[in-house]
């Protein structure tokens, strides 16, 4: 913006400013209509709404993460903690094979 001021014409530089804040407008409204969609169907849905309720009591996880996580994984809220984890990719699994006792690793997800 100051490249332009400094080598545009005569008020190129307020042009650009009202061109960004007609392009942010139009971005927020296509933003909208798609998060209003998606908040009415969880809204519309009990046991989405529990689970939203559930996730969003964890310290960290907000409306975006929460929503991601449950249309990601529909599986929220009928499987167990040690099944969410295998399911990410975040429990350990043995690499064993008989007598053998193999390094645990995460994987998967």
């Amino acid at each position: 913006m100051a490249q332009i001021k400094a080598h545009g014409k005569p008020g190129t530089a307020e042009k650009f400013a009202v061109m960004d804040g007609d392009l942010k407008d139009l971005l927020d409204q296509q933003v909208a209509e798609p998060k209003s969609q998606i908040e009415a169907v969880i809204a519309s849905n009990t046991e989405l709404t529990r689970t939203v309720k559930i996730l969003r009591s964890i310290p960290g996880i907000g409306p975006v993460a929460s929503t991601m996580l449950i249309a990601e994984m529909p599986e929220l809220g009928q499987i167990i903690g040690e099944q969410t984890a295998a399911l990410t990719g975040l429990a350990p699994f043995a690499h064993d094979s008989g007598a053998m006792r193999g390094k645990r690793a995460i994987g998967g997800g």
